[in-house]
């Protein structure tokens, strides 16, 4: 553009987002048409921005890429999916140098702030500053190259340095920028496998990681945020070891308000994991591996719990609700490691003040165990889901009289009406009778007696629902499925114990929308 041109654009015209042509148009006046150079550009920008010079050189160098895609012919693309994939390419090229530049600026603050005030951890004593190194990270833009002040202790015993500006910013000190790790473990958490975790990445982002990098990221972040929940529950703990009480202040992320009454369903899932036994040649009963490499397969249960106010609960018909906001705990191991976890959670949404805690589940003896064990045992509303008694009525019926039988349809129905009519007591009497006079499906009617005489006091629905209490525990049901067996328990996965326990937990997180702040609590600790 010639410098007439230029003058004759109009001051009022020009707004402040479009910086370069108010940039060029002071640099042509004041340099009177003469060819100007890429430092007096960069320098003018800095000025026009009022920014440093680093991210005036990002942003030119944006620019160029910018204007090499929008100069490039027409038909070099063959059609609109490519032509959009090489924007979307040119966008992440584009971008990368102002991520850089901008970090940069901020560490470059942080570091003249805090020069001589890096602490040694271990000693508490004031460290040397070794410089500004330079190293790099591989971020979701591509690679960031950064200076920052590193500083070491005096004492030779202590050789790990630290960066108060890498600290600061959540720069980790692995290969990868902590949003590139969360967006590789939400991926692993998300999808099917480790192996499609990393060809999504490389067909959204444009990344390209190995399986195996897959596989270490997902288990440093599980790793780094069970040990924070593992501590947690032990600081939470409701009981001393002797079995008394104790009075323990509650977290500052709690909920501020407490709800009159609660839900909470509770279930477990099965997915197959496998222990190595090693230095086995021999074959034995459901071994599997190579020789000298012996699994064996068992299924190890992961015990879900969804909690929910009854405020959250919307009815959408007169046979489907909808529950707008709940919370899952996933835990892989015995009911008290449960336990532990679940009694944070309900910490944290103080259902543990709550007038009433209904306790929905398919009445195993662990969870009535668990909830006994609870300190507010006393508030809890034990209900038998309706759904799990009505299934094991069916069986029975099946059983009995022939799968879909008009004699098991009709048995069937009448116990169930007499159990949502709250006669658990008549059906069971009734069962017994059975009992006697048969000597087909002993073993399925002894089971339903029990299980029905273990969950009498358990099955008034009647009296639940006049008191407008939800008596079914669909929601755990659909957590099962969808929040742990579609990552745990697909066909032909195996699991280590500590791989299913981290997935689980991870699984948890990404379901509860809390992956980005748990993501700052992992590297902040």
């Amino acid at each position: 553009m010639s410098k007439s041109s230029l003058r004759a654009v109009d001051e009022k015209e020009i707004s402040i987002p479009n910086v370069f042509v108010k940039t060029f148009h002071e640099l042509a006046v004041e340099n009177d048409g003469a060819a100007l150079s890429s430092q007096a550009v960069v320098l003018a920008l800095s000025k026009t921005l009022g920014k440093s010079a680093i991210l005036a050189q990002g942003m030119l160098a944006a620019f160029d890429v910018m204007a090499e895609y929008a100069m490039a012919p027409d038909d070099v693309y063959e059609d609109s999916i490519e032509e959009e994939a090489e924007a979307i390419a040119a966008s992440r090229r584009a971008f990368r140098p102002l991520l850089q530049a901008r970090l940069q600026q901020r560490i470059d603050r942080i570091d003249a702030d805090t020069a001589a005030r890096t602490m040694c951890p271990l000693c508490e004593r004031t460290m040397s500053s070794r410089g500004r190194p330079a190293r790099g990270w591989t971020s979701s833009l591509g690679e960031l190259d950064l200076s920052r002040r590193w500083s070491s202790c005096e004492r030779r015993e202590h050789t790990e340095g630290r960066s108060l500006a890498q600290e600061k910013l959540l720069l980790p000190n692995s290969a990868r920028t902590a949003r590139l790790d969360e967006s590789i473990a939400a991926m692993a958490t998300a999808t099917s496998s480790h192996g499609m975790a990393a060809k999504l990445l490389h067909q959204i982002l444009g990344v390209d990681v190995s399986t195996h990098t897959v596989q270490n990221v997902v288990h440093k972040r599980a790793g780094r945020l069970m040990a924070l929940d593992d501590a947690e529950a032990e600081a939470q703990h409701p009981f001393h070891p002797s079995g008394l009480e104790r009075k323990v202040a509650r977290s500052p992320q709690a909920v501020k308000e407490t709800a009159k009454t609660v839900y909470i369903e509770i279930d477990g899932v099965l997915p197959m994991t496998r222990e190595l036994i090693p230095e086995r040649s021999e074959s034995f009963p459901g071994a599997r591996g190579g020789k000298g490499r012996r699994y064996k397969l068992e299924g190890r249960e992961v015990k879900n719990a969804v909690l929910y106010e009854a405020d959250a609960v919307v009815q959408e018909s007169e046979s489907r609700g909808s529950i707008l906001d709940k919370r899952y705990v996933s835990v892989l191991g015995h009911w008290r490691l449960f336990a532990r976890h679940l009694w944070v959670a309900m910490r944290h949404l103080r259902f543990d003040e709550a007038s009433q805690i209904v306790w929905l589940s398919d009445g195993a003896k662990w969870i009535r165990e668990l909830a006994a064990w609870l300190p507010c045992s006393d508030r809890v509303t034990l209900i038998l889901d309706l759904y799990h008694a009505k299934h094991r009525v069916w069986e029975l019926a099946n059983a009995l009289y022939g799968v879909h039988s008009k004699l098991a349809n009709r048995w069937a129905h009448e116990q169930c009406r007499k159990l949502e009519d709250g006669q658990v007591h008549d059906v069971i009497e009734g069962l017994r009778s059975m009992q006697a006079a048969r000597d087909t499906a002993c073993e399925t009617l002894d089971e339903l007696i029990t299980y029905f005489s273990n969950n009498a006091d358990r099955m008034n629905y009647p009296d639940y629902r006049a008191q407008g209490l939800r008596v079914t525990s669909a929601s755990i049901e659909s957590a099962n499925y969808h929040v742990t067996g579609q990552r745990l328990k697909l066909q032909g996965m195996r699991w280590s114990e500590r791989g299913a326990a981290e997935m689980a937990r991870l699984r948890a997180d990404f379901f509860n929308g809390t992956w980005e702040q748990r993501t700052r609590l992992a590297l902040a600790a």
